[in-house]
């Protein structure tokens, strides 16, 4: 679990990365217009669908929604293990730590601890005793 704690804050950049993309695929139009001469002075516009790039961007969509799944998956899990700490003190510094991505020095601070080093020997006592 501790691995997975540790890629807790690259994976909420991740979510986000993959939220653009694929919000950026679906903003992408799928048609296309061309002009088309005829004659001399003459020509005429052509709309239409390119159905290949279509495919194509609804199968990168696809794939990109899920990954996305499977990231929110995992968050959720995370989330939940944490929520199932007992001990509220654990919880929090777990919480400020992974999840909210605080150093040592900003969880002694908001937890009002004297040394920041006391957060940090409760993390590493309980992630420990849990392995």
């Amino acid at each position: 679990m501790k691995e997975k704690l540790i890629q807790y804050c690259d994976l909420k950049k991740e979510i986000e990365n993959l939220e653009k993309r694929i919000d950026k695929i679906r903003k992408q139009s799928d048609l296309i217009a061309d002009v088309v001469q005829n004659g001399i002075k003459r020509h005429a516009i052509v709309r239409g669908i390119d159905w290949n790039r279509q495919h194509k961007l609804d199968k990168l969509e696809a794939v990109l929604q899920e990954r996305y799944d499977k990231l929110l998956d995992l968050q959720t899990e995370i989330e939940e293990w944490v929520s199932a700490i007992e001990r509220s003190d654990i919880r929090q510094i777990i919480e400020y730590r992974y999840i909210d991505n605080m150093n040592w020095y900003q969880i002694q601070t908001v937890m009002g601890y004297r040394h920041e080093d006391t957060a940090r020997k409760k993390h590493d006592a309980f992630l420990e005793k849990i392995a």
